[in-house]
C-alpha cells in the first residue's frame, strides 16, 4: 500500500522500471554517474545501501539523493555537467542506436536523468527493447522530467529485440551522445 495516499499500490520510480533497485543496481548507476560526470567534476558518487546515492564534493561535503533525478540536480548545483554533452538541436526524427554488446540499463537510466536535468526543454522518446524479448520500455523525457512505461509485446506492439530508438527534436545528436555514454561507461577506469 502507498503510504502517501493509501491508494493500495505504489507506482515505481521511472528508473526502477528499467531495473528493480537492488544494491548492485544502485552501485552500477552510481558508478556510471561518476564516470559520466568525469574526473574534472571533483564529485564522487556511491550507492547508499538500498536507499539511493551519496554525492560528495572535493572537500567531503556529502548529500543524499533518493533517486537519479535528485542526484543530477545536486550535481548541477555543484557545477557539474554531463561529460561530452552537446545541446540537442536538429529536426525531429527517430534514430536507431546500435550499442555494441547491447544496451546497459544503468547507463541508459543515468543518461536519461542527465538529459532531463541538463536539457529541460528536451522532448525525447527512447524505446528500449529487451534483448531477451520479454518486454520493451518506453522512456519519455520532457519538461525536465522522465517517465517510463512497459510496453506489452504483441502483434501491434513494439518489435522484440533490435536497436534502441531515440525520437524527437535533436534525436540524431541524442543518439550519438547515448552511444558515447555507453563507450565511456564501459571503458577501463584508468582510461579516463
Amino acid at each position: 500500500m502507498c503510504g502517501a495516499c493509501g491508494a493500495g499500490r505504489s507506482v515505481p520510480r521511472w528508473e526502477d522500471v528499467l531495473a528493480p533497485p537492488g544494491r548492485s543496481v544502485l552501485a552500477d548507476r552510481a558508478a556510471r554517474t561518476e564516470r559520466l560526470l568525469g574526473p574534472g567534476s571533483g564529485l564522487r558518487v556511491r550507492a547508499w545501501m538500498s536507499a539511493g546515492y551519496l554525492l560528495a564534493d572535493r572537500v567531503g561535503r556529502t548529500v543524499h539523493a533518493a533517486d537519479l533525478d535528485t542526484l543530477w540536480r545536486a550535481a548541477a548545483e555543484r557545477g557539474a555537467r554531463l561529460a561530452g554533452r552537446r545541446p540537442l538541436r536538429g529536426p525531429a526524427a527517430t534514430v536507431p542506436v546500435e550499442v555494441p554488446g547491447g544496451w546497459d540499463p544503468a547507463t541508459v537510466a543515468v543518461w536519461c536523468a542527465a538529459v532531463a536535468r541538463t536539457e529541460p526543454d528536451a522532448s525525447l522518446k527512447v524505446t528500449l527493447p529487451d534483448p531477451g524479448g520479454a518486454r520493451t520500455v518506453l522512456v519519455e523525457i520532457g519538461s525536465g522530467a522522465v517517465r517510463a512505461t512497459v510496453l506489452e509485446a504483441g502483434p501491434d506492439g513494439p518489435e522484440r529485440g533490435g536497436a534502441i530508438l531515440v525520437g524527437g527534436v535533436g534525436a540524431a545528436g541524442a543518439a550519438r551522445h547515448l552511444t558515447d555514454c555507453h563507450q565511456v561507461a564501459r571503458a577501463p577506469a584508468d582510461g579516463l
